[in-house]
């Protein structure tokens, strides 16, 4: 693992009280805006950290944060690790933070300039183990662009969510057996609180998820992620239905039989200004569904369905 970091002025304090842990890959056009919107953080300087994982990318992911170092007073830690999926390197950056509050965020987010202030705050009562922020979608978004939300609370979206040290510590951090960008935000909400650990909703610690453009394959690729909530499920069942209010074969049914249909209705509005572009979705959508079903087969012949 390889690790920079801007000088550190002998005033500074030498333990923050909040580490943001931003994980990325391959992104370094997106990530460069991600860095300011934490640089301007009203939260005082001296209180906070960004630790950037670089999770094995080969742009210049390196060069934009050698260069955000030498125009900003926040301090910025630069980790470089193997490939090996955002779980794994956000338990990077919690192993290098020094806050006792860690905070997540990824590299596509735009934090409001109080984020970091009301994302903390929650935590003066000592029940408080973690503490989720809102995520909204930004105005330009489409059906061909990525993003999530967290409107309301209970998707523990590490887009937006902070921790405990001591929380973090106690289950083990992520688990790295989730490879990709799925289901490994819940599985460490769905420790925390089978431990009696309290997760609050605070939509004041707000953030826009930038839109990021895809190509229809992205629909068919994203059904990977199933085999994430497959395992999740096999693991916290009940937390699971609990959150998403189906069960897992319920959920495989509704993907492979009403998927486009469901998408698209997402998107009614969009799709009234734009109806040109309603048969390519469709298109798309339905050989996601047909892949879904593949998978499906496959995760029952894991035992995993």
């Amino acid at each position: 693992m390889n690790r920079e970091t801007n000088s550190v002025s002998p005033n500074r304090v030498s333990h923050p009280q909040v580490s943001v842990v931003v994980p990325t890959y391959n992104r370094a056009t997106i990530l460069v805006h991600c860095l300011g919107f934490l640089e301007a953080q009203t939260l005082d300087v001296d209180s906070y950290e960004v630790i950037v994982v670089d999770d094995g990318s080969v742009d210049n992911t390196a060069e934009v944060c050698k260069a955000f170092v030498q125009t900003t007073s926040t301090r910025l830690i630069y980790l470089r690790g193997p490939h090996k999926g955002p779980a794994a390197a956000r338990n990077l950056g919690i192993a290098e933070a020094r806050g006792e509050i860690i905070a997540f965020i990824d590299d596509d987010c735009e934090a409001s300039k109080d984020w970091l202030q009301q994302l903390s705050a929650p935590f003066n009562d000592s029940d408080v183990m973690g503490v989720e922020g809102k995520v909204v979608r930004h105005p330009d978004c489409t059906p061909f662009t990525h993003f999530v939300e967290n409107l309301h609370g209970g998707l523990f979206l590490t887009a937006n969510v902070a921790y405990r040290r001591e929380a973090l510590e106690a289950v083990g951090g992520f688990n790295e057996n989730y490879r990709h960008a799925a289901a490994e935000d819940w599985d460490l909400a769905f420790r925390i609180l089978d431990r009696g650990g309290v997760i609050r909703f605070c939509p004041e610690a707000s953030m826009v998820h930038a839109p990021v453009p895809v190509k229809g394959r992205h629909f068919v690729e994203r059904v990977r992620d199933r085999r994430s909530a497959a395992l999740l499920y096999q693991r916290f069942p009940r937390q699971w239905q609990a959150t998403t209010g189906r069960t897992m074969n319920r959920s495989f049914a509704e993907g492979i039989f009403m998927g486009p249909f469901v998408e698209a209705r997402k998107w009614t509005e969009y799709f009234s200004a734009h109806r040109s572009e309603l048969p390519r979705f469709l298109w798309w959508q339905a050989l996601a569904s047909a892949r879904l079903l593949v998978e499906y087969v496959r995760l029952r012949q894991d035992g995993l369905a």
